[in-house]
């Protein structure tokens, strides 16, 4: 009769158990690791992006990231241009206009750009902040 034997499998378990159960600390970190990159990415395609005539290049400054929020499917953060202008005017929807456009102004989409160049790279700093933690949990 054959004999089927396995040792340490409590422990694997104990270890799958744990890493199911995120911790918030790295969550967050993972969020701040890719945001740090997306966030820099949207500075650079709206300063290369949005030239002309009437570029202030208070766009591109006003882009920033919101506090990390807790959410019902975990975590959050929001990226986008924050504040107002001068003329009373957000900062957010002047973006609207220059990323979708409107009568008589094409759509220069410097945020669909950004987002896109800082996919790979997001997710590389996110995926090396979780094999940390992994790291350290010896799996």
């Amino acid at each position: 009769m054959a004999k089927f034997e396995v040792n340490g499998l409590d422990a694997l378990i104990g270890d799958l158990g744990a890493l199911a159960q995120l911790p918030d600390s790295v969550a967050e970190d993972i969020l701040t690791a890719e945001a740090d990159i997306v966030e820099a990415e949207q500075r650079i395609a709206a300063r290369d992006m949005l030239k002309g005539p009437y570029s202030t290049g208070k766009t591109a400054s006003a882009i920033k990231r919101t506090k990390i929020k807790k959410t019902k499917d975990g975590k959050s953060l929001t990226i986008y241009p924050q504040g107002k202008r001068e003329k009373g005017k957000r900062s957010a929807e002047v973006a609207f206009i220059d990323e979708y456009g409107k009568r008589g102004q094409p759509a220069r989409p410097f945020i669909r750009t950004a987002n896109e160049r800082a996919e790979p790279k997001a997710a590389q700093a996110g995926e090396k902040v979780y094999g940390a933690f992994l790291d350290r949990h010896g799996l």
